[in-house]
Formats: C-alpha cells, sequence, structure tokens
C-alpha cells in the first residue's frame, strides 16, 4: 500500500466563469500569461482555454457553459465565478485511487476513467473540506516531452 497519493507535481487549477473572453484577456493582461490554446467540448458541456503559467510552473484552464444544459451554468448560479477544481498529476492512479479507498476512507468521485490523453478521478468536495480535486497520469504516449519528469 502506497504511504500518500503519490503527487508527481501541479498541474492547473481551473476557473469556472459565465465569459470565458473577459477572462481571458483579464488574465493575459494582469499576469502576462499566454493562451496556449482554446478548446471546445460541447459534449462535456464547455468551452475555454488553457493558459501557460511561466517556467512550465503550471497552467490556468478557463471554463464557460456550453449549451443551455450545460452543468457550469448551475455551478456558477449556487458558487458564481471562481475556482472549480485543482488538477494534480500523480505517479499512479490506480496506486493514488487505493491510497483513498484504503487509507483515508474516500470513494472518488466518478471512478477513474480516460479521455484518451489522461487517466482521472475526482476527490470530491464533500471529501475534502471544499475543494473538487482531479488526479491524473497521462496515457502511455501523451505526456508532452515539454513537462518535467
Amino acid at each position: 500500500m502506497p504511504k500518500s497519493l503519490g503527487w508527481k507535481r501541479f498541474d492547473h487549477y481551473s476557473i469556472a466563469v459565465p465569459d470565458s473572453e473577459k477572462a481571458i484577456a483579464f488574465h493575459e493582461k494582469l499576469f502576462g500569461l499566454e493562451t496556449a490554446h482554446r478548446f471546445n467540448s460541447p459534449s462535456e458541456g464547455f468551452n475555454g482555454a488553457v493558459l501557460d503559467m511561466p517556467k512550465k510552473q503550471g497552467q490556468i484552464e478557463i471554463l464557460e457553459p456550453a449549451g443551455d444544459d450545460s452543468f457550469l451554468h448551475g455551478y456558477l448560479e449556487k458558487h458564481g465565478a471562481g475556482v472549480h477544481h485543482i488538477t494534480i498529476e500523480v505517479e499512479d492512479i490506480e496506486e493514488a485511487v487505493a491510497y483513498l479507498r484504503e487509507e483515508m476512507g474516500i470513494e472518488p468521485y466518478r471512478g477513474i476513467w480516460s479521455d484518451g490523453e489522461w487517466r482521472q478521478t475526482f476527490v470530491h468536495p464533500r471529501d475534502s473540506g471544499g475543494v473538487l480535486y482531479q488526479l491524473f497520469e497521462w496515457e502511455p504516449g501523451k505526456r508532452p516531452a515539454d513537462l518535467p519528469e
């Protein structure tokens, strides 16, 4: 049994907003960040962008609702704009989940699933004291070469 979650590195924090263009412009101007890429995920119910922090320290992900049935509408109504989740890369997602279950008594939210790039799970805010954590490991061959090991 692992003695910890197997934290490898901080990856990004995600902000839910009603207007991604406004939020992107704000973060670019405030911090001098550059937009790495924009994305549309209508099947997941959001659109947004990823902004790179200097020196590969991590990223900021901006999320806005896509479509009338996006889960983000409810999130924004209940919580307002702000940090939605924090994402941590772990050494081994299976071991991280085992640690959550066996050492902490936490059932990972949504189980382990893949989006084709990451194998991931979540720690629900009710289990963490108010923060939604996304834990992931890269699928084989998907880790970008410019990320630190």
